[in-house]
């Protein structure tokens, strides 16, 4: 737990340094745009690894232990072909789509809008897929230096190291070089994180890799894992596409800043995710007490919880001067943003882990019916609630949107596997020291 909080509170403060040198360095006007291309490639990445990622972290926590050398070569072998295919040919896809896009640019920043776009794509999705699979190998602590919503510790370190370096040396780069430094960030952590696991690999007996036999197993193996994957993307990008497609560019840039700047209160629970994953799959794979599984889960979602009402407390007290020290001025508009979200992130927060849950326990197609609901909704309320209301209607779509969701996923898993997941103001910490992440 000492390990997993001091990684966590990197991977935040990083987080927090990438978005203020964006947000100073771009100002209001190209802000917003600068986060929409940042979960445009989220998105991406995600389709392209085809939910190779999170099977591959449940069957590696279910295999690690056990003498199956051919089921790990067929992980291997499917891992190989999503990086040769799936993944380069999505990433292709959206850089053409970057090209279209910034046809208001010089050629030469249009230029390097689209390969910022594509390095992006390409290496953010290569960052998650091996940060799943060295969970599931048992590199814990490794492990938790490279998950989370904002890349973990020690992505987003060096994603802030890049973006401050490239403010100071080249700041005429602006949108495309704060994207380039981005995905710079990635770099070493994906070399590094791709050698451990390449090195568990070698030598495995198993079928020979054929590439496209290969992509179709891992493709009719992992496709709920893709729909659910894709469906919380879009919940979580969905209304920062609609304000750029249908606001002012600054109007954009203010929800997208306290959308951003929001999105810290979900992040213990999302780093809980990813550490609990394993565990989950384990007891799927091993099925003893569902009450003392259910125990553990409430237990990490009141300590999820506490952590997020700490992060709120500045927000709710000074939400003008907290948008200032992180972004600078003239982003005062964003507060009803950053208060609203706010609310609907620490509701989520507080649910637990049902979406988890329903994953690691072969029930992923319920976790992706009710993000499919959540992310259809959010276009069927936004985009009338943005026409109408501007800022304030969009972002009250959202609010509503986000408790919609994360209320069902609770109910679904309830009903689903019997577990309950969220927050108890009885929690047993001790449970946290005994259980191997």
């Amino acid at each position: 737990m000492v390990w997993f909080a001091a990684s966590y509170a990197g991977a935040v403060v990083g987080f927090l340094c990438v978005n203020a040198a964006a947000g100073r360095w771009l100002g209001p006007a190209d802000f917003g745009f600068f986060v929409a291309a940042l979960a445009a490639a989220g998105l991406l990445s995600q389709i392209g690894l085809v939910g190779s990622h999170r099977s591959g972290l449940r069957e590696v926590a279910r295999l690690r232990d056990a003498e199956d050398p051919e089921a790990m070569a067929v992980l291997r072998n499917g891992v190989r072909a999503v990086c040769w295919t799936s993944l380069p040919l999505v990433g292709v896809l959206g850089a053409a789509g970057a090209w279209f896009l910034g046809d208001d640019l010089g050629t030469a920043s249009r230029i390097a809008l689209v390969v910022a776009l594509l390095l992006l794509v390409l290496l953010g999705g290569q960052q998650q897929l091996w940060a799943n699979y060295v969970r599931g190998l048992g590199h814990v602590r490794f492990a938790g230096l490279l998950e989370g919503r904002s890349g973990g510790a020690l992505v987003a370190f060096l994603q802030a190291v890049c973006v401050l370096a490239a403010w100071w040396l080249v700041p005429n780069w602006g949108l495309p070089g704060a994207l380039a430094a981005v995905a710079a960030g990635f770099v070493v952590p994906v070399v590094v994180a791709r050698a451990v696991v390449r090195r568990r690999w070698r030598g495995l007996d198993g079928p020979e890799p054929r590439l496209w036999r290969d992509l179709g197993i891992t493709i009719r193996r992992d496709w709920r894992f893709l729909s659910a994957q894709v469906a919380t993307y879009l919940n979580l990008s969905t209304e920062i596409w609609i304000a750029g497609l249908l606001l002012s560019s600054t109007e954009d840039s203010m929800f997208s800043a306290g959308q951003r700047l929001a999105l810290l209160l979900v992040l213990p629970l999302t780093a809980m995710q990813v550490v609990f994953a394993p565990v989950v799959a384990r007891a799927g794979a091993a099925p003893g007490d569902l009450a003392s599984l259910e125990r553990l889960l409430r237990t990490g979602a009141s300590v999820a919880t506490a952590v997020s009402l700490v992060l709120a407390m500045p927000m709710v007290v000074a939400p003008e001067r907290v948008l200032e020290l992180v972004y600078g001025p003239g982003f005062g508009d964003a507060v009803p943003v950053l208060l609203l979200v706010s609310v609907a992130g620490i509701g989520n927060v507080a649910t637990g882990m049902a979406g988890t849950t329903l994953s690691m326990l072969g029930r992923e197609e319920i976790a992706a019916q009710v993000q499919w609901a959540g992310a259809i909704l959010r276009v069927v309320l936004g985009v009338p609630a943005a026409l109408t209301f501007g800022l304030l209607g969009l972002t009250l779509s959202a609010l509503i949107t986000s408790a919609f969701v994360f209320s069902v996923m609770w109910w679904g898993t309830r009903r689903a596997v019997g577990i309950s997941t969220q927050a108890t103001f009885r929690p047993q910490l001790s449970l946290l020291r005994r259980t191997l992440g």
